[in-house]
């Protein structure tokens, strides 16, 4: 993985999930975090190629049910993904 994405708000009310998929490499990761959950029910991220993680904490609290082609995570799995990464690059 080469950048590690963390998207935090809502493509329904500002447009920083479109402007990082502008810019994202097929070897980056993308993260749903914060108000950023509301995006795994946006038509902009239906049929990416790679992966989109979510915290499933985050999801739990908006009472959010998440769709198959997302992958939940934990806390862990993002600290994790933070390490791994060469770059993280917050969208807000």
């Amino acid at each position: 993985m080469t950048i590690l994405h963390l998207v935090r708000t809502s493509a329904f009310t500002d447009d920083s999930l479109k402007q990082c998929l502008n810019l994202i490499a097929s070897a980056d990761q993308l993260f749903l975090i914060d108000d950023g959950v509301y995006n795994i029910h946006h038509s902009l991220i239906q049929g990416l190629k790679q992966p989109v993680f979510f915290l499933q904490q985050h999801v739990d609290a908006r009472g959010l049910i998440a769709g198959s082609q997302q992958r939940s995570a934990s806390y862990n799995d993002l600290v994790t993904a933070t390490l791994n990464a060469k770059k993280v690059i917050t969208w807000q």
